[in-house]
């Protein structure tokens, strides 16, 4: 999966995720929510790359081998109210969620590509629907660990997400 090297981004505003390059609290340049009860704010999106999709009138994919996504964390959409090593470890676990999901699309993508699937819909769908799981995942996330203030079930998270990233590791963006 190196050939799709050239979508990962670590500019000064758009971050991919990479094993190699943890967030850190001087990425989050964004303005505090003054509504917002979170101690932090970690902005993503998993995107489909590329962000230009021809399909032609049988709404087919032109090039659906190029097809894939990207984790992205946004410099300028996150925010902190106070430098925390445990608060960024668990705003980090956020972004690391974020990229198990994305690797779960990149799976499914190569299992309808091996079938040499090309119409939009089905990738389409296959997107909506991991999506979803994804917030949910954060969701629960957030909950079972009350924000991060619970130390033990935050540990017990990271090492859930990590193993699963591992399990997934074919399917990371290098």
């Amino acid at each position: 999966m190196n050939s799709q090297s050239q979508v990962l981004f670590d500019n000064d505003t758009i971050l991919s995720w990479k094993a190699s390059r943890k967030l850190e609290w001087k990425d989050y340049l964004g303005k505090v929510d003054p509504n917002a009860f979170e101690y932090a704010m970690t902005s993503y999106k998993i995107e489909i790359i590329p962000e230009i999709i021809e399909v032609d009138e049988n709404n087919d994919i032109q090039d659906y081998r190029e097809l894939t996504v990207v984790a992205n964390f946004y410099k300028e959409k996150s925010w902190k109210t106070y430098k925390d090593s445990t608060l960024l470890c668990h705003e980090r676990l956020h972004f690391d969620i974020a990229e198990l999901f994305a690797r779960k699309m990149r799976k499914g993508f190569s299992e309808l590509k091996k079938r040499k699937q090309t119409n939009y819909d089905t990738y389409v769908n296959l997107y909506r629907r991991i999506w979803n799981k994804s917030r949910k995942h954060q969701h629960l996330y957030d909950k079972e660990t009350r924000h991060g203030l619970d130390l033990e079930s935050n540990k017990q998270w990271i090492l859930k997400i990590t193993r699963e990233l591992n399990s997934l590791k074919y399917f990371e963006l290098k």
